[in-house]
């Protein structure tokens, strides 16, 4: 592990290494690469049906989806409402719809299931290992992998990739409602930022936003205003001043921000919002280094509270439905 992961990264590590420790260290199998159905092993397909609104994540020990509903506020009781999914790695999530779709590490992947008919698809991401993902307002996915982004086209998922020299290890990945995509990452010399890759033809260039301070956090987008939200952890996951959000209106300028403190516990890692933009959730974890699912309000940062299993389930990346567009 790089000692310059981000907490996002780390946190979601520390969560798939207990879960193969708790599941005896067997991994999946190899999955054939390109598309397919999968069938779901171990057991019948739960008849849960979600009850939304809803904050959805993985158990990385089961691989079974699991959920919160989120009306009752921060919970330690989720509901499992699939079978297995045979993904050990669901590094992050996003959704479109009653679409899931999981970025999977090994194998590299990204994995689709619809919540209502209950089915699952697979895409392989033959440019890397995905740890990110964003869905644009056209339907496309952009998976991130370590230096480079793969696009899926909307239907067709046809693979396509975007690389930028401005970026050596990526770490969290957001989309615009103008469809520019934003990778928050390291670049040469270990320096951190985000670079913007152009809808309109690709070509990506650093953004000149306020120095990033201690780890990355995260990357994400405000689909009610487009304003480009940035996480970061100054006291480096000391238990001092972690979660500082940076809020950007368009255009995105150095000076042109308003900030809030998260508050993290440990760390704030990758994050979303809910449909309504009026809750964000994040990435956390207890001094001991046991992954949950933290929550504030958005966008003044009070309130809220952990989502887990009363620090018995390992989660993966999560999302919430209903959602907004871009996600």
């Amino acid at each position: 592990m790089r000692s310059s992961s981000s907490p996002g990264r780390l946190m979601t590590v520390l969560g798939v290494v207990f879960a193969a420790s708790c599941n005896g260290g067997n991994a999946s199998p190899p999955i054939p690469a390109g598309t397919e159905a999968r069938v779901l092993l171990g057991q019948a397909q739960r008849n849960v049906r979600i009850k939304k609104p809803a904050l959805i994540s993985i158990n990385q020990t089961t691989s079974d989806l699991i959920y919160w509903p989120t009306k009752k506020g921060p919970s330690e009781n989720p509901i499992a409402f699939s079978g297995p999914l045979d993904v050990y790695q669901a590094y992050a999530m996003a959704a479109n719809g009653d679409v899931i779709v999981i970025a999977n590490a090994m194998p590299a992947e990204i994995v689709t299931y619809d919540v209502k008919t209950r089915s699952e698809q697979s895409y392989a991401d033959t440019y890397g290992s995905p740890y990110d993902v964003a869905i644009d307002t056209k339907g496309n996915i952009y998976a991130m992998n370590e230096a480079s982004v793969t696009i899926y086209a909307a239907g067709s998922y046809t693979e396509k990739e975007m690389t930028c020299a401005g970026i050596t290890t990526a770490e969290a990945i957001a989309v615009n409602n103008e469809g520019d995509v934003f990778v928050d990452g390291y670049g040469p010399n270990n320096s951190m930022g985000i670079v913007k890759y152009s809808a309109t033809g690709g070509h990506c260039k650093r953004l000149n936003l306020q120095p990033e301070q201690g780890y990355i956090g995260g990357v994400g987008v405000d689909p009610k205003t487009d304003d480009l939200i940035v996480v970061d952890n100054p006291d480096l996951c000391a238990g001092g001043y972690e979660g500082i959000m940076l809020i950007y209106p368009p255009p995105y300028r150095k000076n042109t921000f308003t900030m809030q403190n998260l508050g993290a516990e440990y760390c704030a890692g990758i994050f979303r919002l809910d449909a309504s933009s009026k809750n964000i959730y994040f990435s956390d974890a207890t001094v001991s280094g046991f992954p949950f699912v933290d929550s504030r309000t958005y966008p003044d940062a009070t309130g809220g509270g952990p989502y887990g299993d009363g620090y018995s389930t390992y989660t993966g990346g999560f999302t919430t439905i209903p959602n907004t567009l871009p996600n």
